[in-house]
């Protein structure tokens, strides 16, 4: 029998990922939509004048699914190269939920990555506002 909150997470998975594959789908169908959505502005940005590690990351997604690599990583080289983190994290949601023989202790993720990812968009974080790094500027 499923509890009502495991019905609730059920259902919700599934109306965000039918609007996720229709988003893409039209986006990638109508090149007319790219021009109508404009990218919302980082507030960290707006406050501060630094970019945050995800500045340029909506513009790299769209150049990934426009095909074009190279732009992606000139968007935003940590979103493109996180991406597959986040799929295998969205996938093993999926599995939480619908998978009834998956639980969260057969998620095996050795701390040593966890802080190591931190490290990382924190690392990307301040290079990317040094002058020598300019290029890690979203375009």
């Amino acid at each position: 029998m499923h509890s009502p909150l495991r019905i609730w997470a059920e259902r919700s998975l599934l109306i965000f990922a039918v609007a996720m594959i229709v988003t893409v789908y039209f986006y990638v169908t109508t090149p007319d939509l790219r021009d109508l959505i404009r990218p919302h502005h980082c507030l960290f940005n707006q406050a501060t004048g630094l970019l945050c590690p995800a500045c340029g990351g909506t513009r790299a997604l769209s150049q990934l699914l426009s095909g074009r690599l190279v732009l992606a990583l000139n968007s935003n080289a940590l979103a493109v190269f996180i991406l597959p983190l986040v799929i295998y994290g969205t996938v093993t949601a999926f599995r939480l939920v619908f998978d009834h023989n998956f639980s969260p202790s057969d998620i095996r993720i050795a701390p040593f990555w966890l802080w190591s990812l931190l490290v990382l968009v924190i690392v990307f974080w301040i290079i990317r506002n040094l002058p020598l790094f300019s290029f890690l500027s979203p375009i």
